[in-house]
Protein backbone atom coordinates (compact mmCIF):
# COMPACT_ATOMS: atom_id res chain seq x y z
CA UNK A 1 0.00 0.00 0.00
CA UNK A 2 1.03 3.57 -0.60
CA UNK A 3 1.05 6.33 1.97
CA UNK A 4 -0.21 9.89 1.76
CA UNK A 5 2.61 12.38 1.11
CA UNK A 6 1.08 14.85 3.61
CA UNK A 7 0.10 12.78 6.63
CA UNK A 8 1.62 9.33 5.98
CA UNK A 9 -1.74 7.56 6.31
CA UNK A 10 -2.11 4.39 4.27
CA UNK A 11 -4.06 4.73 1.02
CA UNK A 12 -5.14 1.96 -1.33
CA UNK A 13 -4.03 1.58 -4.92
CA UNK A 14 -7.62 2.27 -5.97
CA UNK A 15 -7.61 5.54 -4.01
CA UNK A 16 -4.43 6.63 -5.82
CA UNK A 17 -5.91 5.57 -9.17
CA UNK A 18 -9.06 7.64 -8.58
CA UNK A 19 -7.66 10.71 -6.81
CA UNK A 20 -4.07 10.78 -8.07
CA UNK A 21 -2.84 12.14 -11.36
CA UNK A 22 -1.91 10.04 -14.40
CA UNK A 23 1.56 9.35 -13.03
CA UNK A 24 0.27 8.18 -9.64
CA UNK A 25 1.15 11.38 -7.77
CA UNK A 26 -1.20 12.10 -4.88
CA UNK A 27 -1.78 15.51 -3.26
CA UNK A 28 -3.34 14.17 -0.07
CA UNK A 29 -6.00 11.88 1.33
CA UNK A 30 -9.31 11.99 3.20
CA UNK A 31 -7.43 12.46 6.47
CA UNK A 32 -5.67 15.70 5.49
CA UNK A 33 -7.76 17.25 2.67
CA UNK A 34 -11.36 18.41 2.52
CA UNK A 35 -13.63 16.73 0.00
CA UNK A 36 -13.54 19.88 -2.16
CA UNK A 37 -9.74 19.82 -2.19
CA UNK A 38 -9.67 16.11 -2.90
CA UNK A 39 -12.06 16.16 -5.85
CA UNK A 40 -11.17 19.54 -7.34
CA UNK A 41 -8.73 20.36 -10.08
CA UNK A 42 -5.22 21.61 -9.38
CA UNK A 43 -6.40 25.18 -10.06
CA UNK A 44 -9.25 24.82 -7.58
CA UNK A 45 -6.91 23.36 -4.92
CA UNK A 46 -4.49 26.25 -5.44
CA UNK A 47 -7.34 28.75 -5.00
CA UNK A 48 -8.63 26.98 -1.87
CA UNK A 49 -5.15 27.05 -0.34
CA UNK A 50 -5.15 30.86 -0.55
CA UNK A 51 -8.33 31.21 1.50
CA UNK A 52 -8.02 31.92 5.22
Amino acid sequence: MKTCPNCNEMVSANFVRVFGDNSGHLEGCVHCLTSAELTGTADEREYLSTLP
